[in-house]
């Protein structure tokens, strides 16, 4: 299966090591942002989503304006719109960008993140809800014809999108590590998303998601986000993860602190792989999950782009099959990673694909 690689795209062009304040907002970053990702190959750009963030479907058209081929990862919160409304805004935007869109599905870290936009349901309703938003986001999407709906959490009469997505369907991203959630995945999610995970961690994810997706006749594709710490040889790799970790801790002070993020389950799941040590498996590192704790997805790799490679190639035979690769410095790795570590691996997921095709 071909290697699917995206990045994030935020609002300014900040990071742990050239922190700016959220409220900052650069429409100039932004464009520069987009048209790296595009000009070094990556196939998507996760667009978040929380309470106080800028709209990221207006950022969607603005992405789509500014590139040629790059897609967008939509992060997008059940409830908040009407579905039959979402569902006409998500298949706008892949008419403006063909085939290069696909949405997020998220149901928040905490139950005070939401009442700020005025959502007052629990998380386990809230993936109750998230649920019957995406049959209504697809049936929205497929049929030909208007409907109702009455059901637990929307009622509505002659639902209709005149506007279609250019393919026969959205792909849904899915994520939660909560039973919820993995409920929820089970039975609606096209590609599962996690945080920075080990490998002998996201094998035992895979085949847990992959057990409850079997319930309903589903085989969801994994993506996996991890940031990236990479140089021309072994030893400056980890010199210069020392050195990270030295100007973060200098940083710290100038940091949004994510407190609700802690007590989602995937960051408490990310909090105790950092527990387990600095370095993990071949290059695994926890330098920066250590210092910023549940609150942080910074699990890393490390190394030459073909110790990298290889690093993430156990990941692929583990069942992960799309990344969202970012590193540290917000421009110069968007441009490392492409360069020299994207080419690699789609070339060894398609001689392992082809290998596997032979032999099967």
């Amino acid at each position: 299966m071909p290697v699917e690689i995206n990045g994030l795209l935020n609002h300014n062009i900040s990071s742990e090591t050239h922190p700016l304040p959220f409220t900052h907002f650069d429409r100039d970053g932004i464009i520069r942002m987009a048209k790296l990702h595009d000009d070094w190959g990556y196939d998507k750009v996760l667009l978040a989503n929380a309470a106080v963030m800028p709209d990221n479907i207006s950022l969607a058209g603005f992405v789509a304006a500014a590139t040629e081929r790059l897609g967008v990862m939509l992060a997008h919160r059940p409830g908040f719109i009407p579905p039959t409304m979402a569902a006409r805004m998500l298949a706008t935007i892949d008419q403006l960008m063909p085939g290069r869109i696909g949405v997020h599905i998220i149901t928040a870290a905490s139950d005070e993140e939401v009442k700020a936009d005025g959502d007052y349901v629990s998380k386990v309703e809230r993936y109750d809800r998230a649920r019957e938003y995406i049959g209504i986001l697809r049936e929205m999407w497929s049929n030909p014809q208007p409907f109702n709906h009455d059901e637990k959490w929307f009622r509505f009469d002659g639902g209709f999108a005149a506007v279609k997505p250019t393919r026969s369907d959205i792909p849904i991203y899915f994520g939660g590590m909560s039973p919820a959630a993995l409920d929820v995945a089970g039975e609606c999610a096209d590609v599962f998303a996690t945080l920075s995970d080990t490998v002998e961690g996201m094998t035992e994810v895979v085949e847990k998601v992959r057990a409850n997706a079997k319930l309903h006749n589903r085989d969801p594709r994994f993506l996996m986000s991890i940031r990236i710490v990479i140089a021309d040889t072994e030893e400056a790799a980890w010199q210069r993860a020392d050195e990270l970790r030295d100007t973060i801790a200098g940083n710290l002070g100038d940091l949004d602190v994510n407190t609700a993020a802690a007590k989602a389950s995937g960051f408490r799941r990310t909090e105790e792989i950092a527990k387990r040590g600095d370095r993990l498996e071949k290059c695994f590192w926890n330098g920066i999950n250590q210092l910023r704790g549940g609150q942080s997805n910074s699990g890393a790799l490390v190394g030459t782009a073909e110790q990298l490679s290889d690093a993430l190639m156990d990941y692929y035979d583990a069942g992960v099959s799309a990344f969202i690769l970012r590193g540290f410095d917000p421009v110069d790795d968007v441009i490392a990673i492409g360069r020299d570590l994207i080419p690699l691996l789609r070339a060894k997921v398609a001689a392992r694909d082809e290998e596997n095709a032979t032999s099967a």
